[in-house]
């Protein structure tokens, strides 16, 4: 199960990581076809604000509690993981050269202090309904702050990878 400090603790590894890079490096791309570390980042950013969207709409109703989720999303849920394999998404990325590390991390930030109070609002709120995920059908409140903070950690591998590219290059 996810808590509060589990998610600040996996966001905080990109946090703490920002320090080491700088613009080139952080923009720098392997191949056309693969993310810098910039549209990661900006990736993590844009979708989980998006994820925590869709938890703040559950808040004051009973919306879809009939409702559950795919059978796969219990899966990854019990195992607080996302599977091992890279998946194919329909994310919008930011044009690389709009991605600048100073503003990635103030947005970070912003992304830390909001998880922080919807921790809050999650454990104190009464009524809470369901919203639906595009590929998983329908979250509470804290699958919603669960399955964001999976999809942060599922991509500590894959800044690795970018990073070890950038220092071989």
């Amino acid at each position: 199960m996810v808590t509060d400090t589990t998610f600040e603790n996996t966001l905080n590894v990109f946090i703490e990581d920002l320090e080491n890079y700088d613009e080139n490096g952080f923009r720098r791309q392997d191949s056309p076809n693969s993310w810098s570390l910039a549209q990661l980042y900006a990736h993590i950013i844009i979708d989980t604000n998006w994820y925590f969207d869709q938890l703040e709409s559950c808040f004051g109703n009973v919306l879809n509690l009939d409702k559950s989720m795919e059978d796969k999303a219990k899966k990854m849920l019990l195992q607080n993981s996302f599977p091992d394999i890279k998946i194919k998404g329909n994310s919008y990325i930011p044009v690389n050269d709009s991605i600048f590390i100073n503003t990635t991390k103030k947005d970070l930030i912003l992304l830390l202090e909001r998880s922080r109070v919807l921790w809050k609002r999650i454990n104190n709120e009464n009524i809470s309904g369901k919203a639906e995920h595009p590929g998983f059908s329908y979250l509470s409140p804290m699958e919603w702050y669960q399955f964001a903070e999976m999809h942060i950690r599922h991509h500590i591998q894959q800044k690795k990878e970018i990073e070890n590219k950038i220092k071989s290059s």
